[in-house]
């Protein structure tokens, strides 16, 4: 049975941070996702360093992460947050995280979506990692886009959430022909990866791109190697005739 619960959410920015839109969601092992979407407190304490919000949910179950996203919009210079404390009203249960981390495309990460462990003595604090995500485009006429690329990762533990392909750990234009683009994907623990949905949004003429296969490790320094094949076309008149796919690991 699902039951509505009252919740305090406590969110520490910087001081010179001003209060984003931004989407909260939590990640539990029964009951999958749920989600709190803000677009300003709806109680603000009399302070200028947190914000105090309050908000209805379903049973959130026993959470073991969140993931915190503020949408990119003009003029948006990132967002500071310090630390996150959530509490279940009726039971005074609370669950604490220590976040420390701008979310912005401005600073050295890049990245306006973030994810954090829950620290309880009940559970085990999942680590956090860096995946890294290569996306290998063929070597075909017109293999090459100038569209925004998305990408979910999908793991025995959970999903990293749709993430923008933003910044490439190799030189040049990203997903030319015959080009290989490394990018960090930062999330709480998957465990064995199981799949890939990628994709693109269509923008620019000639969006389609030919994609031979999306590579992921864990971590830079990591040898084992998760990889998803795919050699076909991400196009609407070719291929496959769409843009987004799923990719099983071999």
């Amino acid at each position: 049975e699902t039951k509505r619960i009252d919740s305090i959410i406590m969110l520490f920015p910087a001081s010179n941070s001003t209060f984003p839109l931004f989407t909260v969601k939590f990640r539990n092992s029964t009951l999958g996702l749920g989600k709190i979407s803000l677009s300003e407190p709806t109680l603000t304490a009399p302070s200028s360093s947190w914000y105090l919000v309050q908000v209805e949910t379903g049973d959130l179950g026993d959470v073991y992460k969140i993931r915190v996203s503020c949408d990119d919009v003009p003029c948006f210079k990132g967002w500071h947050l310090r630390s996150f404390h959530l509490q279940e009203l009726h039971t005074k249960q609370e669950l604490n995280f220590e976040c420390n981390c701008w979310l912005t495309l401005k600073s050295e990460d890049k990245e306006l979506v973030k994810e954090f462990p829950a620290a309880t003595e009940d559970q085990e604090t999942l680590p956090v990692y860096k995946y890294v995500v290569s996306v290998h485009i063929g070597d075909r006429w017109g293999a090459e886009t100038f569209a925004n690329v998305y990408l979910t990762l999908y793991g025995k533990t959970g999903d990293t959430g749709v993430r923008k392909l933003h910044t490439s750990l190799t030189k040049g234009r990203k997903f030319q022909r015959n080009k290989v683009d490394s990018f960090l994907v930062e999330a709480v623990s998957l465990g064995h990866l199981q799949k890939v949905v990628i994709g693109h949004d269509g923008e620019g003429y000639g969006a389609g791109m030919y994609l031979k296969m999306v590579t992921v490790k864990e971590s830079q320094d990591s040898d084992k190697e998760w990889v998803f094949p795919l050699w076909n076309w991400l196009d609407t008149h070719l291929g496959l005739c769409k843009t987004v796919c799923e990719i099983a690991t071999v």
